[in-house]
């Protein structure tokens, strides 16, 4: 699967050094204290340019990173200082003017110790308001955010709340994960005591985040809990610890996953384990989810180990796809191998599905060959569409296949579409706006 939406970026530049400023916002954060240690993060790597780390290279009198003249780290490197709201402001404002990457972030992580419940506010907005470099702008603003809703959660998030569009949901994401991770409870309450049911659905995504990085049981707990009529929404909460587990290790995700109950966010859970175990090691990522070929939660994982590998030797992985016991998870399997394969080869993956056996499986490929060859040929894609014998899985192909072709070229769709002769359901189907099939699409994208 391929990432593509600004906001789930957010959780991999948060992931980058969230754990690096924890112990410091601990220290000089204001009602920190201790906290208990959890599967998710036993440890936490100290931040570039702590005060027990070498600090920025060449630090001065009212420059970031120095302590007007005060040394007091490994070295005699300085040590944070406290900033005023007007004095973090000129401070990031200098950061940000450093031309030398390596340099700037080490005077950021300097600046993320500094911060209070006084001046975070005046660092978000001078960031904000900063040319974007094409460095680290994104990075650095998402690990500000999440510093201040670890400082100050209900400021944090009030501010967030009062952004618009994509800057509201990137900003909210990263202070939620940030208060959830320093006060679960309090952030908890703050996102279930919200209304307006799709504002909280939102930000729930960032409250599961932090908690997870806290506590990956009370997160794994909340996200079962929550309504299944949100189910979409909570198969990608659930994708979201499995990320954070990991870290941890291929063999410690998929101990968690595997303690999760039967059912669509276990298989959830098995995709996003398996899509990172596929990229390093196809053979084995596909022998490790053979183990669940024969159950509900299966389907997806074994999906997603067929696609990617198939990516890079669709034939090998067909060949294995093939070797599954029959059911549900070698139909999905096979149909995403010959779907990699005819992008590769529609001819040698044409070839190979007219000599398939007729049932389900052949049924499978065939759907998945004609979506993938309707952007070359909607004709041939049509008849191979037509020819599938199970109904549902035909009239759902041809909907498919015949809402791509007629996005492509309408003219030659609507033509065909007069004389098909299709079950009305299905010419509603293809006829219906798209705004629901590229939502669709976007998520199965994440």
């Amino acid at each position: 699967m391929k990432p593509t939406l600004l906001v789930h970026g957010v959780w991999i530049l948060v992931a980058v050094g969230a754990f690096a400023i924890g112990r410091s916002m601990e220290r000089g954060a204001p009602g920190a204290g201790s906290r208990p240690a959890s599967a998710a993060n036993s440890k936490s790597p100290r931040a570039a340019g702590s005060s027990s780390e070498a600090g920025p290279a060449a630090a001065s009198p009212g420059t970031p990173g120095s302590a007007r003249g005060t040394t007091g780290g490994r070295n005699g490197s300085p040590v944070a200082r406290t900033y005023s709201a007007v004095e973090m402001t000129d401070a990031i404002k200098k950061v940000l003017a450093e031309t030398d990457p390596l340099r700037r972030q080490r005077e950021f992580a300097t600046l993320l110790e500094s911060l209070t419940a006084e001046n975070a506010e005046a660092a978000v907005l001078a960031l904000q308001e900063a040319p974007r470099s094409r460095w680290n702008w994104g990075q650095e603003y998402s690990l500000l955010t999440y510093a201040w809703g670890r400082i100050d959660g209900e400021a944090a998030v009030a501010y967030a709340k009062g952004l618009e569009g994509r800057t509201r949901e990137w900003t909210m994401a990263s202070v939620l994960a940030g208060w959830a991770n320093e006060s679960p409870e309090q952030a908890q309450a703050w996102v279930d005591g919200i209304e307006d049911a799709g504002e909280r659905r939102d930000f729930t995504r960032g409250l599961v985040y932090g908690l997870a990085q806290r506590d990956v049981d009370a997160a794994t707990a909340y996200v079962l809990g929550l309504p299944d009529s949100d189910g979409d929404r909570n198969r990608e909460y659930i994708g979201s610890i499995a990320r954070q587990q990991l870290s941890q290790g291929v063999e410690a995700a998929a101990g968690w996953a595997e303690s999760l109950p039967e059912g669509s966010l276990k298989g959830s859970a098995l995709r996003t384990i398996a899509d990172d175990y596929v990229r390093r090691n196809p053979e084995e990522a596909a022998a490790w989810v053979e183990q669940y070929a024969g159950s509900e939660s299966g389907v997806s994982p074994i999906s997603e180990v067929a696609e990617e590998w198939a990516e890079r030797d669709p034939e090998a992985a067909l060949q294995w796809a093939d070797s599954l016991p029959e059911g549900s998870s070698r139909n999905h399997a096979l149909g995403e191998s010959i779907s990699e394969w005819a992008r590769e080869d529609p001819v040698a993956a044409g070839e190979y599905v007219a000599a398939m056996p007729d049932g389900t499986a052949r049924d499978f490929a065939v759907s998945s060959y004609a979506r993938r060859v309707v952007r070359e040929d909607p004709d041939a894609a049509i008849q191979w569409a037509q020819s599938i014998d199970e109904e549902k899985i035909r009239n759902k192909t041809v909907a498919r296949t015949a809402r791509e072709w007629m996005q492509r070229d309408a003219t030659a769709a609507n033509a065909w579409l007069q004389s098909a002769q299709l079950p009305e359901p299905v010419v509603k189907e293809i006829l219906a706006p798209r705004q629901d099939e590229s939502w669709r699409r976007g998520r199965d994208r994440r």
